[in-house]
């Protein structure tokens, strides 16, 4: 799959008060040529299925994913009849992403326990199949339009991408694992050596278990696309807190510097061929960014 062919997603959620209203941003969103519009799964942010119902309401090509719903704050039979719903009012174009979430504090918040990380991920791969089960109910009243509705599964570490290789439709690098000695959601961004074994590791256990080679998706947690990508990674590496120098962002397929949007869609190329990625996303600072991109390999939308 070239660059081209690859699809492009954007978050239309509030993020840090410094995102659109949900609504505008789905609608620049399809406008600018995205592929999906995606809404993240946060205590005290814009509710991921809520942000979506508004965006298919005013657009009519994007897909609408949830990137990604922490399991822990969901039932799966209630969360299979807001999909199933949001599914029949967009004439099918929900993607439903499930994570294992990584912030205690937002659990204690709602009075959620946050078990220990091997129960969270049992406890997602039995929440995969339940949900499921109840998707595919024939009293499901209103039927989502997609049999099946696509489920995508995002990790980082060993085990979790063993879930979603058996469980998913798509499987999501996060890019992101906890920075040792440091607090619980402080994230370390994978490297491109460990997206190696990552990668090959999906699709070594899709193989194992008889299925089709999983697509990929990559978050891009910051994209910049006009000026020297040292220069954009020296800055990336001062917001750190010391986690990561610039040489190491350099480096890392979670981020994308760029010294021009064709230059970009050369780099997104080489990762593609290298990982299999076949879908980019990416927080809504960096969409006119992205968009950039898009426009490059594409051309402008008519």
């Amino acid at each position: 799959m070239t660059v081209g062919e690859s699809r492009f997603g954007v978050n239309v959620g509030w993020m840090h008060g410094g995102g659109r209203h949900p609504v505008e941003a789905a609608r620049w969103a399809e406008e600018a040529g995205f592929d999906i519009v995606t809404a993240a799964d946060h205590v005290g942010r814009t509710g991921p299925l809520v942000a979506l119902a508004a965006a298919a309401a005013v657009t009519t090509r994007v897909r609408l994913r949830t990137y990604v719903l922490d399991h822990g704050f969901w039932n799966p039979g209630l969360l299979a009849r807001d999909v199933a719903t949001l599914d029949a009012i967009s004439g099918g174009r929900v993607e439903l992403g499930l994570g294992l979430g990584y912030m205690p504090g937002e659990h204690a918040a709602v009075g959620l326990p946050f078990p220990p990380y091997t129960e969270r991920l049992d406890g997602l791969a039995a929440f995969v199949g339940e949900l499921r089960r109840h998707l595919a109910d024939p009293g499901l009243d209103p039927a989502p339009v997609q049999r099946p509705v696509p489920v995508l599964m995002a990790a980082m570490s060993p085990r979790g991408l063993s879930v979603a290789a058996r469980c998913a439709d798509v499987v999501a690098l996060s890019g992101a694992t906890q920075a040792p000695g440091r607090p619980a959601g402080t994230l370390l961004l994978g490297t491109s050596a460990q997206t190696d074994e990552r990668a090959a590791r999906v699709q070594a256990e899709r193989r194992e278990h008889g299925l089709s080679p999983a697509p990929l998706d990559v978050l891009l947690q910051e994209v910049v696309v006009d000026g020297d990508p040292r220069e954009a990674a020296r800055r990336g590496a001062a917001g750190s807190e010391g986690l990561v120098d610039a040489a190491y962002l350099l480096d890392s397929p979670f981020v994308l510097y760029a010294a021009s949007p064709g230059a970009a869609a050369d780099e997104l190329e080489r990762r593609g061929e290298r990982w299999g990625v076949t879908s980019w996303c990416t927080h809504p600072a960096s969409g006119p960014a992205l968009a950039e991109v898009i426009r490059h390999v594409r051309g402008p939308r008519r």
